[in-house]
């Protein structure tokens, strides 16, 4: 069993769930460092999920589950039963897990663990989803944009981080995601 053959089966899992969300394949975090193999974007929570079929390696899910747990709501672990045991013990107790067998029928998947919100979510983390006129309209939205302009991202983002709580900025970086019209949402999924 292959990625590709658990990704028409937990799309079709993701739209029923989130029936309002745009699903969208390999979102890039922490500047492409990882790529969500699925995410369910809506205003209410990005939900990021992390395949690992049989045919795969957990090589890298420390880092993904490290990166995914900064800037995302709520993260499920999709594994094949190669993978199940071992890749629990690598995410953290509130990422969801779901069993991905496959079978004459194809692949089937099998709830474990459902995901719980996200404890401690890094609001400058998920301030990088943002693009910089994104990060200029939050500024200029709650008055605090004068002499950044022309500044860089950094420094928008360190402004921000200043004059909104976490909980505020999580939910703006979600709106404004949301409301692109020009991203790949339900592309190739």
């Amino acid at each position: 069993m292959h990625d590709a053959d658990v990704r028409p089966p937990l799309v079709r899992l993701i739209q029923e769930t989130y029936p309002e969300a745009r699903v969208l394949p390999e979102m890039g975090l922490e500047y492409g460092l990882v790529r969500v193999d699925l995410a369910a974007l809506s205003s209410a929570r990005f939900h990021g999920y992390e395949v690992k079929a049989n045919a795969d390696t957990l090589r890298r899910l420390p880092v993904q589950a490290h990166c995914y747990s900064a800037v995302l709501d709520r993260c499920t672990l999709v594994a094949g039963a190669h993978h199940l045991a071992r890749g629990q013990t690598l995410v953290p107790k509130w990422w969801g897990l779901v069993l991905a067998r496959g079978g004459a029928d194809g692949v089937t998947l099998e709830d474990v663990r459902p995901a719980a919100d996200n404890p401690s979510p890094n609001p400058g983390a998920t301030l990088h989803l943002l693009w910089r006129v994104e990060l200029l309209a939050l500024l200029e939205k709650t008055g605090e944009a004068r002499g950044l302009r022309s500044t860089g991202k950094a420094r928008l983002v360190a402004r921000l981080l200043e004059v909104l709580p976490g909980d505020v900025l999580r939910s703006r970086v979600r709106a404004a995601v949301c409301a692109r019209g020009d991203w790949r949402a339900d592309a190739n999924v």
